[in-house]
């Protein structure tokens, strides 16, 4: 178990580190939201290269606690960017097509010294029973192993994320995150959950994106090649 990991001020706000690639139908919502939280101190967006808006919508944003970072396209590399750039006692790798529960600040906030690092439960909006099972899946998977995925809303403690040494750009960086971070702390799951647009999903077919996170489990169990930056790429 880490020790000494915590900065002195434990009421420093929260940071939330977004990793963008043509999210301009997702990101207003996002933001608005982000906003409400009195906890959230900072909002990094990390473009990687957006074409469709998303920089412009996001350099247009008046509240002083949203800024703009620019990087080549890769979401381990673009969360890294924002962690080093981050101030907060907590960092929050938020996903731009999710939206964290009310009160995620407070929640995240309030855990105790001995917890480094987690995520939240994760639901699908507009949901039908494929896309509830994927987040079952999900769920069970996070209870049974510890392991957080990208679109649970994982967050760390800054200094024990760099003790950690960040992410890698693999494609799979939640997974591999989680691996070396079991090693010193356990996860915590939090009861809220966090809501993913669906529309990933329904682009490349519920039942499809099924088989492919059953697909995940399996191999990542048996320790192969998983294939998840491959099976995303032309909807992200």
């Amino acid at each position: 178990m880490p020790n000494n990991l915590n900065d002195p001020n434990k009421n420093q706000p929260l940071s939330v580190i977004i990793p963008t690639l043509n999210e301009i139908e997702a990101l207003p919502k996002n933001l608005a939201l982000l906003l409400q939280d009195p906890l959230i101190g900072e909002i990094i967006v990390v473009d990687g290269g957006s074409i469709d808006g998303t920089q412009a919508y996001v350099r247009a944003q008046t509240d002083p606690r949203v800024s703009l970072l620019a990087s080549a396209p890769g979401r381990g590399r673009q969360m890294n960017l924002g962690a080093n750039r981050a101030t907060g006692d907590w960092l929050v790798f938020h996903h731009a097509d999710s939206l964290l529960p009310d009160s995620a600040g407070e929640s995240i906030a309030s855990l105790s010294d001995t917890v480094y690092w987690g995520g939240f439960r994760h639901e699908f909006s507009n949901s039908n029973w494929k896309l509830r099972m994927i987040s079952a899946l999900h769920n069970w998977r996070c209870g049974r192993s510890g392991v957080i995925y990208g679109d649970q809303s994982m967050f760390v403690r800054r200094r024990f994320f760099f003790d950690v040494q960040g992410f890698n750009d693999t494609g799979l960086e939640d997974l591999a995150f989680s691996d070396v971070a079991l090693e010193q702390a356990p996860s915590r799951l939090l009861d809220a959950a966090v809501i993913t647009d669906s529309r990933k999903f329904r682009q490349i077919g519920e039942l499809r994106g099924l088989l492919h996170v059953i697909s995940i489990v399996l191999r990542y169990e048996r320790q192969k090649s998983v294939g998840n930056q491959k099976f995303f790429k032309p909807y992200r």
